[in-house]
């Protein structure tokens, strides 16, 4: 894996040491003009491909990796200015109006800023629905509904 990067004509390449499973993946990433490579991202895990998410966060320059067990915010020059590890399996990654990041969990809510500060964390029993409207988030869980207004 180390020697496919090595001979990728690419000088900003960020492969994410501290990562570990079955399957390795490489994102390159090129400039949608000039079709040169911009940035290659590279890190192991035992995810599959489909279950794992990317975001660019253009307000902040941020890339949002989810490596299926952690969430990165890796900013334009491939600085980690945080990770968040997720304890159960991730529903989804979403910005809301007010420029935060929604990490959905089966099992927990947080809001993060593009610092990577966590602005609010909920635990809770599984997930059975959920739902997105007017800056608010309902979730269904066998404890009963909850909603968060998203900040």
């Amino acid at each position: 894996m180390l020697l496919f990067i090595d001979n990728q004509n690419c000088e900003n390449k960020l492969p994410l040491d501290n990562t570990y499973g079955d399957n390795y993946y490489s994102y390159i990433l090129y400039h949608s003009l000039t079709g040169e490579k911009e940035f290659i991202l590279s890190f192991s895990s035992d995810e599959k491909e489909e279950n794992l998410n990317f975001l660019f966060w253009y307000e902040y320059n941020l890339f949002v990796l989810d490596t299926g067990s952690f969430i990165y915010l890796i900013d334009d020059t491939l600085h980690i200015k945080a990770y968040l590890e997720v304890t159960t399996p991730l529903i989804g990654i979403y910005l809301t109006t007010k420029n935060n990041l929604i990490l959905l969990e089966e099992a927990s809510f947080r809001i993060v800023s593009f610092e990577g500060e966590i602005l609010k964390h909920e635990l809770f029993d599984l997930i059975e629905d959920f739902s997105l409207e007017n800056d608010q988030i309902y979730i269904k869980t066998s404890e009963g509904n909850k909603i968060f207004t998203l900040m």
